[in-house]
């Protein structure tokens, strides 16, 4: 008797044990789970440095290529266009740019025949750059005495969903 005694006893404090235990184990789960759940993994900051850098102390190294020209440097003709003359230009609103003039005249003439109660053919300037990898050529829209007004108008201009000025200036 003795025996089942200790024996109820020992049950009980195991018993006892492990349900505390237990307890403790679910409340601890529970508090972890609410700290994990509620905090921030990971926070990205965001990138405000140059994506590359072009070293000035190369500390004696030699860099490879820096006298190559592009592959896409072919020396094609101009084609037979009415060009703007873009000297007296100050600020202008850029509409499409692209290297293929196939591409500039479809878009100014579909620019011109859809657009044509909103944009005047004179207020349109084409023109184009040459540089060491190809030519690249513009559409652009009015000019602007300052980067403010081009700013400005840009604002309300609804045949481009976003603007590039352009300081033909510098």
């Amino acid at each position: 008797m003795i025996k089942r005694i200790i024996f109820k006893r020992k049950n009980n404090y195991i018993l006892k044990y492990f349900l505390l235990l237990l307890l403790f184990i679910i409340i601890l789960y529970l508090i972890s789970f609410y700290y994990f759940n509620n905090r921030e993994y990971f926070v990205i900051p965001k990138f405000t440095d140059k994506y590359f850098v072009i070293p000035t102390n190369k500390e004696g190294e030699v860099v490879d290529y820096l006298d190559k020209k592009s592959l896409n440097n072919i020396n094609d003709e101009i084609q037979d266009f009415d060009f703007k003359n873009i000297d007296e230009l100050d600020f202008t609103i850029q509409l499409y740019s692209n290297d293929n003039f196939e591409n500039i005249f479809k878009h100014l003439n579909n620019l011109l025949v859809n657009k044509k109660e909103i944009i005047d053919h004179e207020d349109i300037f084409v023109f184009y750059k040459k540089t060491e990898i190809g030519t690249q050529y513009f559409i652009t829209y009015k000019n602007y005495i300052s980067k403010n007004n081009a700013s400005e108008a840009c604002d309300l201009l609804t045949i481009v969903k976003s603007c590039i000025i352009l300081n033909l200036q510098n």
